[in-house]
């Protein structure tokens, strides 16, 4: 069975913790003196290799959101603002991010004969996950957070604060488990969606897989869909055939032509068939690229989640996932014009016969399968210019 490569282990305490005392005692010491100290305000017993978190024998210094290191004046702040924290009664959440070492040494990331560590690397790695974290939990804008990489024989780890000095989380009231009494406290527990979000942001950010998921989105969103180019062949025999069949079946109501909605049951398989025609006719080589391309990445959450986990076990329907994403996308932009086709159909129906006259709706004649493919062209000219308005969007602001 395969180790995960990177394991999340999240514990949070109260602001009258004896833990929280301590990591605000602590926090603008010396890396050695916190080092010495680390089992008075580590909250996290595991770290999901080791049964005990003992004091580490060597530490990087703190870090931050934009500090690779602090000065003894900025560890200073840091901790004004965590004593406010504690004075406002924020909830202290300790993460420990954990390194399967051999995945380190795999990716060059880490050396174990001469210990050298890719610090930077690491350390960029959690600053992209902890800005996913924080966002998908309304922090943002809120949270606070410092960090430190840990070494010892078996793993590398990090060790994540986060507390909100001006806290967000609502007061809720729980129950003492041992006396049964009522008390009120913050709320501090976090989605395990929002933890599985941290490993992958990690992982992704420290292995570069964000060019895979954009080649992958980018095959499923764009250069499978119907192009100004192949519009003209989009429109074959066959397909059109097929085509006036779906058409035929649809509900009367057309607030349910939407792909998943249930009341395209039966007709979804054909809309499949379609785009299996589209797909296999004009764009084979993306299909087997495509596939690829989810295999790869079905393989890397599998390395990274560890066989058989729960995690693991979350992400076994990717390619499945994201192939029925694509379906959808298909299927949603010809409803989309089917709508079109029938309101116009209406429109001309009322026009002609009256509002009082019963409307049938017809067949798409050859027509409406013209006037099909323009809207189906204008769909795709917009979505072309969106995307590269979201590039050109994505580049200011990896210059700014």
């Amino acid at each position: 069975m395969t180790r995960p490569a990177i394991v999340n282990v999240s514990k949070f305490v109260a602001a009258g913790n004896k833990k929280f005392a301590s990591y605000v005692d602590y926090v603008d010491r010396d890396k050695a003196i916190r080092n010495e100290h680390f089992s008075a305000f580590n909250a996290n017993r595991f770290d999901g290799y080791h049964r005990y978190m003992e004091n580490p024998e060597k530490s990087s210094g703190l870090f931050t959101a934009d500090k690779n290191s602090l000065t003894q004046t900025e560890r200073k702040k840091l901790k004004d603002t965590f004593q406010l924290a504690q004075k406002n009664d924020s909830i202290m959440w300790q993460d420990v991010i954990s390194f399967d070492n051999q995945f380190l040494k795999e990716e060059g990331i880490y050396n174990p004969l001469t210990g050298y560590l890719n610090e930077v690397a690491i350390q960029e790695s959690i600053r992209v996950g902890m800005k996913a974290t924080l966002q998908a939990e309304n922090m943002e804008a809120s949270a606070v957070w410092t960090a430190s990489i840990h070494y010892n024989t078996d793993n590398i780890h990090v060790h994540i604060a986060i507390v909100e000095p001006y806290p967000t989380r609502d007061y809720q009231q729980f129950r003492n488990k041992k006396t049964g009494e009522l008390y009120s406290a913050r709320r501090g527990s976090r989605k395990q969606n929002t933890l599985d979000l941290m490993k992958s942001k990690v992982a992704n950010n420290l292995l570069d897989r964000d060019k895979e998921l954009t080649r992958i989105t980018e095959l499923v969103h764009q250069r499978m869909i119907p192009t100004e180019e192949r519009m003209n062949q989009f429109l074959t025999l066959p397909m059109q055939h097929l085509m006036q069949s779906i058409y035929k079946e649809l509900p009367e109501d057309m607030r349910k032509w939407k792909y998943n909605m249930n009341a395209l049951d039966a007709i979804r398989p054909k809309m499949d068939v379609l785009t299996n025609m589209y797909i296999n006719q004009y764009h084979p080589e993306d299909r087997s690229e495509l596939n690829l391309a989810l295999n790869n990445q079905k393989e890397f959450y599998k390395r990274i989640y560890g066989e058989g986990t729960k995690e693991a076990n979350r992400f076994e329907d990717y390619k499945t996932n994201k192939e029925q994403e694509f379906y959808a996308k298909m299927g949603n932009a010809f409803l989309k014009e089917c709508i079109n086709i029938r309101q116009n159909e209406k429109h001309a129906f009322h026009q002609k016969f009256g509002e009082s006259k019963v409307f049938q709706p017809s067949t798409l004649t050859r027509g409406t399968l013209k006037k099909l493919k323009d809207s189906l062209q204008k769909d795709y000219r917009s979505m072309k210019n969106q995307r590269k308005y979201q590039e050109l969007q994505e580049e200011m602001e990896r210059k700014s």
